[in-house]
């Protein structure tokens, strides 16, 4: 009777202890709740010593935990961290990912599974299988993101995961974890970035689009869009969310995308997500917007492109990192893109033509080392350029600043790294209604390193580059920009306290790239709160400025593969001046659409049928993909069917914009030539 009676109240306590931990068929855990308990669902186990898995509030993002087996002394200890139960019998590649943190000499953690675990007690009782997984150099003391580790084999029975931790009386590592998580893997994304162009508030911009594959889809694939971004199948209807079902499995897929602004002049930056029957996926799409129309705003950037074509310095292969750059500066799209540590011009050339017909590029002749161009050393040397928008800016002269002083005076070449003037380019904005506005572009590769002579030429470089740009244009728009190798608010030096370019930010120019303004943020990559990279504006350029619309492009290294090695050790970044230019993307109101048909794809001839067309003319524009108008025609009113040659348009994806009166509308045109 005593036997039976025992045996009954062990199964009770081995059912009640099943149910000590709740089952969840995913894993997001951030521990943002991790305060003096551990979050619900998870447990620690301690086999030996006194040290245990604890809350810390040093995690990568807010909290997290930690275990460290040095306690006056190194310790003997097996401890064990262990999730919730989990069922991924929905996912087709489950995928697990955490950040984690190590210091000091000693073991490395250990990642196991059980499936028969009871949810709590000894983990000895249990089998456990070890998982492989990426773990950083042993006392590296840096956050190292171990990702992509495959949980396919676990998807028939519900399991444990479990950290194990160990220390010797010889050697006690200190541990942190953070974000652990399981998503959904089986998504393959063609590119994980997209531009979803520029428009007005109330409006809508023309859509771009992204490709993806589901593989092994059985289930509801969802795809969430945060506002303003909208999605949508047909590139006609949008929302926020779209949805796929099995059918789509394996079958590659367009997306496309736009943004539905309702507030002026802000840059949005965002991720497209996916779940799979209700789970995370781990891939994302990065989206990019903005509500500055491209008619009234001049798209600026900067970017230092790393010894750009040189390989022996870039120690790069120069053709992927040429491929690399024109994808990045076509998905910046901006209007002008200020060029440091370009080296080859040929190069430099087929990037320029890469963009498309209407931009132009122009070198400076000069670099360190280098005051004339027919030098031996001009061709392996690092040079600023411009890459420009003939649409939007005429150039109507370039020099080096101060170079003429050299070599009567040596001060300017030694403050400006031996000889790398600043770049001056002159130019004249096309702007609406015939008008003009003249900008000036300074753009600078300043003294790099940290020593104090290196600040004091930087310093130098400052005082007399802001003395001559005040004597030469004191009544013009200018803008300084570039790799400051420096920052705005105090300094890389350690012996200094303030900036080698206030003196500048004292006499006429504002900063628009504080640290303040942008804190944790980083224009040199794989580091933080390094804003290198600058913008400064005179006070007659300010008020064109769109508040906050600075950006620093760190997406590059997100979807460009082993970006800091195949392409550049800094990010670019981007600003939004304010004018008024003629030939911009027209944006599409929500009302008043026109609705017209155009036959796609299309050859020499193009046709389309216009609804409900009243006796107004028509006003029909075709535009390349950044929005630049490449044919225009003024069509008759009162007739439903139209007709006009496109032969002078080579084959591609373009845009065709059709308006009568207040009414427009634009779609998508393939043209295709027999």
């Amino acid at each position: 009777m005593k036997s039976t009676l025992f045996f009954w109240i062990s199964i009770v306590a081995i059912i009640s202890i099943k149910h000590v931990h709740a089952q969840v068929n995913f894993l997001n855990e951030d521990f943002s709740t991790c305060v003096s308990n551990l979050p619900s669902g998870w447990t620690k186990e301690s086999v030996l010593g006194n040290q245990v898995w604890q809350c810390n509030t040093s995690g990568y993002t807010g909290s997290g935990v930690s275990i460290n087996g040095y306690a006056s002394g190194n310790n003997l200890n097996e401890d064990w961290l262990i999730s919730p139960l989990i069922d991924l019998s929905t996912y087709s590649m489950p995928l697990l990912s955490f950040w984690c943190r190590t210091k000091y000499a000693g073991a490395f953690i250990e990642l196991y599974a059980s499936s028969n675990y009871i949810g709590a007690g000894p983990p000895s009782a249990a089998t456990w299988t070890p998982i492989n997984v990426n773990l950083p150099t042993s006392n590296s003391d840096v956050w190292f993101l171990s990702d992509q580790t495959n949980l396919s084999s676990l998807k028939s029975a519900p399991f444990y995961l479990a950290f194990k931790y160990t220390s010797t009386t010889s050697a006690a590592a200190y541990w942190r974890l953070d974000d652990i998580s399981i998503k959904e893997g089986a998504l393959s994304i063609a590119k994980k970035f997209v531009n979803a162009g520029s428009c007005a508030a109330n409006y809508f911009s023309n859509p771009s689009s992204f490709q993806f594959t589901m593989t092994g889809l059985t289930g509801n694939l969802m795809l969430n869009a945060p506002s303003p971004f909208e999605l949508s199948k047909d590139g006609t209807t949008f929302s926020n969310t779209i949805s796929y079902s099995a059918s789509a499995s394996g079958i590659p897929q367009t997306v496309f995308v736009r943004i539905a602004p309702t507030v002026s002049d802000k840059v949005y930056r965002n991720h497209i997500t996916f779940q799979y029957n209700g789970n995370a996926v781990a891939e994302s799409v990065m989206a990019l917007g903005t509500s500055f129309p491209d008619d009234k705003t001049l798209r600026v950037a900067s970017w230092n492109m790393r010894w750009f074509g040189e390989p022996s310095w870039c120690n790069c292969d120069t053709a992927l990192a040429r491929q690399q750059a024109s994808v990045v500066l076509k998905d910046l799209d901006a209007d002008i893109y200020c060029i440091q540590e370009m080296v080859n011009v040929p190069k430099l050339n087929a990037l320029t033509q890469a963009l498309g017909p209407q931009y132009k590029s122009v070198v400076s002749p000069y670099c360190s080392g280098v005051t004339n161009p027919s030098s031996g050393l001009y061709q392996t040397c690092q040079k600023l350029a411009y890459i420009y928008d003939t649409t939007k800016i005429n150039n109507i002269g370039t020099f080096g600043l101060l170079a003429s002083t050299y070599p009567s005076s040596s001060t300017a070449y030694d403050c400006f790294s031996s000889g790398r003037f600043p770049f001056i380019l002159k130019t004249v904005l096309n702007l609406a209604n015939g008008s003009k506005d003249t900008l000036i572009f300074s753009n600078i590769h300043a003294k790099a390193d940290n020593t104090i002579s290196d600040y004091n030429r930087r310093k130098c470089g400052s005082e007399s580059m802001t003395d001559s740009l005040l004597a030469l244009f004191p009544q013009q728009k200018t803008i300084i920009i570039g790799d400051f190798n420096d920052y705005l608010e105090g300094t890389t030096v350690s012996s200094q306290t303030n900036s080698p370019y206030l003196y500048t930010m004292n006499n006429g120019f504002q900063g628009i790239t504080l640290p303040s303004l942008y804190p944790g943020a980083s224009t040199y990559v794989g580091s933080t709160n390094h804003i290198i990279d600058n913008i400064m504006l005179n006070n007659a350029l300010l008020t064109h400025y769109a508040d906050s619309s600075f950006y620093i492009f760190t997406e590059a290294e997100k979807y460009i593969n082993d970006f800091s090695y195949t392409t550049s050790d800094h990010f670019p970044i981007v600003a939004h001046l304010k004018f008024n230019f003629p030939n911009g993307v027209e944006s599409i109101q929500k009302e008043n659409s026109l609705p017209f048909t155009v036959q796609n794809p299309v050859g020499e001839m193009l046709t389309f049928l216009v609804e409900n067309e009243s006796n107004e003319p028509l006003q029909v524009k075709i535009l390349d993909i950044s929005g630049h108008v490449l044919l225009e025609k003024k069509l008759s009113g009162g007739v439903m069917q139209h007709s006009f040659s496109v032969a002078s348009i080579q084959c591609g994806i373009y845009l065709m914009s059709v308006q009568q009166a207040e009414k427009r509308s634009i779609k998508k045109l393939t043209i295709l030539k027999n």
